[in-house]
């Protein structure tokens, strides 16, 4: 079995995290072994990225957790040791390859302002606004989402010139835990991010 991991390719997505309960009975719950947290880094169309995972729980109850970046999402200095190779680190995933999952997605994209929609709300909030002299925008925002997949859109200005905007989008999914279960949440999550942001 060979576990695949999103590539990045064709979007604006630099870092895709998965964290989720496992679910089963007490019996399969209880036989999926703890694991500490690995990271290794693989290669992509992209540039260089990195994942970690680990399964972590207390009782009968077991969390598998996955993170894939690039590795330009992470500050100069910040990014995370790579400690072990991609094999060890994907043994990890395929533990749970076939058991559904309750998971928590959140993926990071980086956007330049001129590709948001004119009419979009983030656009519209961000516009500079000048009366007698003083002039005031929004620089960051947060909205919060009820009857839809995602709960939570958080964005901010990027700090460089680049005039972009960092976004965060956050949702609940249940799914099984597949072969190619990244790539599936990073599809989702571009998904959202074209949906409600892109527009």
């Amino acid at each position: 079995m060979e576990i695949v991991l999103p590539e990045f390719k064709g979007g604006h997505c630099r870092l895709v995290t998965a964290c989720g309960e496992l679910l089963g009975s007490t019996a399969q719950r209880k036989s999926l072994r703890k694991a500490k947290s690995k990271v290794a880094r693989y290669r992509t169309p992209s540039g260089t990225a990195l994942v970690r995972a680990w399964i972590d729980g207390k009782g009968n109850t077991r969390y598998l957790h996955v993170d894939c970046a690039l590795r330009e999402y992470f500050p100069k200095g910040s990014a995370p040791k790579v400690t072990h190779t991609k094999a060890e680190v994907t043994r990890i995933i395929e533990r749970a390859v076939g058991r559904d999952i309750d998971v928590s997605i959140v993926g990071c994209f980086e956007v330049p302002m001129a590709k948001l929609p004119e009419g979009g709300i983030i656009r519209l909030l961000s516009e500079e606004q000048k009366t007698a002299g003083v002039s005031m925008k929004m620089t960051r925002g947060t909205f919060s989402l009820t009857g839809a997949p995602i709960k939570r859109i958080d964005w901010r200005e990027s700090k460089d010139k680049k005039r972009s905007i960092n976004v965060v989008i956050e949702g609940d999914v249940r799914r099984t835990v597949s072969e190619e279960y990244m790539c599936e949440m990073w599809e989702w999550i571009n998904k959202q991010f074209q949906l409600f942001v892109l527009g």
